[in-house]
């Protein structure tokens, strides 16, 4: 079968795509879709982005407070997260406004919430002035805390009775540099850092040294939770060490259980101890902790303090009833209520101690680590193995305390009050080492959050590749950090919303709609699907523009250049939004990721063991153990969520209840991969879990299977073996494929009752054509343009149960592919001869003069003609070439030629950095992406035709100009500085602009 050429063009609808050929074309879509495409072009308030809502040093008014709310809810946004902090970071400082919890804030607080209510903004706080979590409430007590030991060896036999050596200060510490303020407290005497003891025990070294040895006892430091590292380090680099086993060897003279004694009912409150020494030579090992001394970060004096305990549940019980109170109460007085509290990404440093820590680690372990504590300091207790295995279980003794003990009962109280939580739960962390299972963590939170960044330079794709550092790429391996571990902690938890702290960086006024596009459609594939964008300042009208701001964040307030025309951008989102929350997302693999701590989840990445085009998920041991069945031959979560197979760590050890668990899911029909394990990973019931560990491995890994494996109940065990050749002789085959390997095509896969629904991006900064694969056959798709709301029918055929079809995306371009369930009827074109699609044909240039009207106010010219196109950046005039703000082009130009039957355009080039265009006076629309063109078809005439378009630049250059005039002469006024010779960005409308055709 053929098609004519112009029956292909209305077909596709793929010209620079969607709105550009068949945004009239009807479609009669199956019923089930009616509801989802009604959504998807008019997005429910609950799809809209929210926004950091920061108060600094409370300087705003109600004048500020209600402008603020209402441009918020008329361009598109749908919530904001208040911060309450001092000064802007980064030197940024901002005058005093009211002082926080003074009655002025209060008041103001009490209007907020008013007219939030009012405009059903949706309002979550942050549950602290500044970040992370404390206050002056907060005692030495209940701060976080660091665990200290001192040693004193003595010969026997005598009578022992004088005081022990107190710790050094920070013995175990010499190697501190990221902390928040850590230089204030590192060196403190003991006196002033609230040092309490926890155990005495005795140790029978006979003059021998006993420690770790060798290049193992590299591996001491982030074993024993003391490891600190700036959130630039990636992964691996955090768990890698604590998974490197400790292996016996001659080096290492381990000491013998029946030789360590208790001696903590010994000593006294002042420290004596008084003991009958036994023959031979012993080591006193005292362990004890004091507070870190680690404060908030840009709080306001107010309610600056201490951080919290993080891992005992007091901490936050304090911080609720000393400040979550006050927000809950305040508001309660207009009738309003806090949608939720929250805590920002955890940033102080490494507490690795807790007062009750041997109590909690009984509950957790399940046996008494006093005997072990000597293993801290580097000490080999029953041997290299042994205190290695201690070790682990005292890490996943903290990482369990911090999940529940601050996550879970912070969930619990907010709950308590009818409020959600939202939780920055796995970092980045200031210490990339803090020692968390950030799936658990994220696990505990209603709105599980994670964040990204953008680059100092992320517009430039060089700057973006997967080799660059995350100093320069704010990336790892050309991914963000931490969305991929969010995303699968709310897909393995059960969690609709998958949420992020967007677009923070220290580009002060550089950014727009159209360079964010990019950073936002990467994190989309990565499954975040609610922004938290990063930042918008409350400022006071009064106070100028572009007003006082924070010193790290993409400005985002009315007082932008550009917010008269974001309205479409926010559209973007909340359509963006409201697909990406439908249904379940597609995963072919769950990667269990061990019972480790620190517990990490890479980047979104290829594993080459897997290839292109399959997702994944990864989960930890409690949702294995605790939500994954099998049905079907599949793994399915209570949720909905459902897996292929389940691949586990590449690792030796494992805890007897895993692998039960393991086995459980292999006889109820599962397909697993993995590594028989050789131990258990931990102490309990030692050594009994080793020999369950080898019995069960023994029986279910028979003799290696590769990619066929072996039978095991109604499922499959295979090692080793290719997951991707596994999944291909189950006849699952690759989800999404693009077939030009030029390109770099990213993609999500969610599936509904109604549909399969792909979001695809292009992830270079040029046009990208490809045939792609979907894994959906039987079916009519759609293109749904999440810019337009508009959608078309590509030309399509079916090839060996996939999809086929040819996309063309513009510049970091996206859209949706929409796959009803319902059975396509009439469409299915099998024998299809697979044609490119068309291409854009120029008509006609406009070149010559343009009338241009700046606005004075900002010390453009009124009227001006120029003879070209060119940028404002580089003209005579300083007017014009310091200027910031919106300008209006007007051109008036004959159109002779015969107007084509098909689509007609007119493209507008370079725009810096966004407009509005105008034909004869019909408005056409804010163009901000790519493809920077508008449809004029049936508006174009032949003959004379009236051209405006409105185009507005960023706000540095007004800065740059302004930071040459006395203060007196400036337009500006803010707290962000800039040099009179700071190069000046590209600005307005720079072209070429042409009438074109689609053929």
């Amino acid at each position: 079968m053929r098609l004519k050429r112009r029956s292909f063009l209305k077909i596709s609808g793929l010209a620079g795509f969607y709105t550009v050929l068949a945004p009239q074309l009807p479609l009669t879509a199956p019923a089930g879709t009616d509801a989802l495409f009604s959504g998807f072009v008019a997005p429910p308030e609950t799809a809209r982005s929210s926004c950091y809502w920061w108060w600094f040093n409370g300087l705003v008014d109600e004048e500020g407070i209600r402008r603020d709310l209402e441009a918020f809810k008329e361009k598109g946004m749908g919530g904001v997260l208040m911060v309450n902090s001092s000064d802007g970071l980064g030197g940024a400082r901002i005058p005093q406004g009211a002082k926080f919890l003074s009655e002025e804030w209060k008041a103001l607080y009490r209007f907020a919430m008013k007219e939030a209510k009012r405009l059903n903004i949706e309002v979550g706080i942050n549950l602290s002035s500044g970040w992370c979590m404390g206050g002056p409430w907060i005692e030495p007590e209940n701060a976080s805390r660091w665990y200290l030991q001192s040693t004193l060896e003595l010969k026997g036999p005598q009578q022992f009775n004088d005081a022990l050596p107190l710790p050094g200060n920070r013995v175990g510490y010499d190697k501190v540099f990221n902390p928040p303020g850590y230089k204030e407290y590192i060196d403190l005497p003991l006196s002033k850092l609230d040092y309490r003891d926890t155990a005495v025990v005795a140790i029978r070294t006979s003059g021998k040294e006993h420690k770790i040895a060798g290049t193992q006892a590299a591996l001491l430091e982030a074993k024993a939770n003391r490891k600190d590292a700036s959130n630039f380090a990636k992964s691996f680099e955090i768990t890698g060490p604590v998974q490197t086993p400790w292996i016996d060897n001659a080096d290492n003279a381990a000491i013998p259980l029946k030789d360590v004694i208790n001696l903590t009912g010994k000593m006294d409150a002042t420290g004596r101890l008084r003991w009958d020494v036994p023959p031979g030579t012993w080591t006193i090992v005292r362990t004890g902790h004091r507070m870190t001394g680690s404060k908030l970060m840009i709080a306001q004096p107010e309610a600056d303090g201490l951080s919290i305990d993080w891992f005992d549940k007091k901490g936050v019980e304090l911080q609720f009833e000393h400040l979550g109170k006050v927000f809950i109460e305040e508001a309660a007085k207009v009738g309003a209520k806090p949608a939720y509290f929250c805590d920002d990404s955890f940033e102080d440093g490494f507490p690795n101690w807790t007062g009750q820590l041997l109590d909690k680690f009984r509950h957790y372990r399940g046996y008494d680590a006093t005997p072990y504590l000597p293993v801290l300091s580097g000490y080999v207790v029953g041997s290299a193995d042994i205190s290695d295995r201690f070790l682990n279980d005292y890490r996943r003794t903290i990482a369990d305390c911090m999940a529940d003990e601050h996550y879970r009962h912070f969930a619990a109280l907010c709950h308590r009050h009818g409020m959600l939580v939202q939780n920055e739960a796995a970092g980045p962390s200031r210490s990339g080492t803090i020692c968390i299972d950030g799936l658990k963590n994220l696990g505990r939170s209603d709105l599980p959050a994670g964040e990204f960044w953008l680059a100092p330079k992320h517009e430039d794709q060089e700057n973006l590749t997967d080799d660059k550092s995350y100093g320069v790429s704010r990336l790892d391996f050309g991914q963000n950090k931490v969305t991929k571990m969010v995303a699968s902690a709310a897909h393995i938890y059960g969690r609709k919303l998958v949420s992020a702290e967007a677009f923070t960086s220290f580009r002060h006024w550089t950014d727009y709609p159209g360079s964010l596009k990019q950073a936002l459609d990467r994190a989309f594939c990565e499954g975040i699907n609610r922004i938290v964008i990063h930042t918008s300042t409350a400022t006071r009208p009064k106070d100028g523009l572009p007003g006082y701001e924070y010193g790290a964040g993409t400005h985002f307030n009315p007082n932008v250049t550009w917010w008269e025309f974001s309205a479409p951008f926010f559209s973007y989102v909340a359509r963006c939004q409201h697909l990406l929350r439908m249904g379940h997302f597609v995963a072919d693999v769950l990667f269990y990721n061990g019972d480790i701590a620190p517990n990490l989840v890479a980047q979104k990445h290829i594993d080459p063991r897997l290839g292109k085009g399959y997702d994944y998920d990864v989960c930890n041991a409690e949702v294995l153990l605790e939500r994954v069945q099998v049905r079907n031959g599949k793994l399915v979560l209570p949720d909905g969520m459902q897996y292929r197979m389940l691949v586990l760590p590449e690792s030796t050890r494992m805890p007897v209840a895993i692998l039960k668990k393991i086995k459980t899911l292999l006889e109820q029909g599962a397909l697993v991969m993995g590594a028989p394990p050789q131990t258990d990973s931990g102490l309990a019931h030692y050594p009994q879990c080793d020999a369950e560990i080898q019995q069960l491995a023994k029986a279910l890994w028979k003799e290696p299977a590769g990619d066929e494996g072996m039978a095991v109940g109604k499922g499959r065990l295979f090692y080793p073996g290719s997951i991707r050749a596994v999944l291909k002789d189950t006849g699952c085959v690759p989800d999404f494929e693009a077939i030009n390997d030029n390109v770099w095509i990213d993609f999500i896969h969610r599936t509904t009752e109604d549909a399969e629904l792909y979001f695809i991006t292009n992830r270079k900064k040029e046009p990208t054509q490809s045939d792609c694969l979907f894994r959906v056959s039987g079916r009519r798709p759609e293109l749904w343009d999440p810019v337009s709301g508009k959608r078309s029918v590509p030309l399509y055929q079916q090839e060996e149960g996939r999809t086929k079809m040819a996309l063309r995306l513009d510049v970091f371009q996206s859209v949706f592919v929409v796959f009803p369930k319902t059975p396509a009827k009439g469409l299915l074109l099998p024998s299809l001869q697979w044609q490119p699609t068309g291409v854009f044909r120029k008509l006609q240039e406009l070149t010559g003069p343009w009338e241009l009207q700046f606005d004075p106010k900002w010390g453009g010219p009124a009227m001006i003609r120029f003879e070209t196109l060119q940028d404002w950046s580089t003209h005579p005039d300083p007017g014009i070439r310091y200027y910031s703000g919106k300008a209006v082009y007007r051109k008036q130009f004959s159109f002779n030629e015969v107007l084509p039957a098909g689509s007609v355009f007119i493209e507008l080039g370079v725009v810096k950095n966004i407009c509005r265009v105008w034909l004869n006076g019909m408005d056409l629309g804010i163009v901000w992406t790519a493809p920077w063109r508008v449809e004029v078809t049936g508006k174009l005439k032949r003959s004379v035709n009236d051209l405006r378009i409105e185009v507005i630049n960023l706000w540095p250059n007004r800065l740059i100009g302004d930071a040459a005039l006395p203060p007196g002469e400036r337009s500006t006024n803010t707290n962000i500085l800039f040099k009179k010779d700071d190069p000046l960005l590209p600005s307005g409308l720079l072209g070429p602009v042409m009438i074109t055709c689609f053929s």
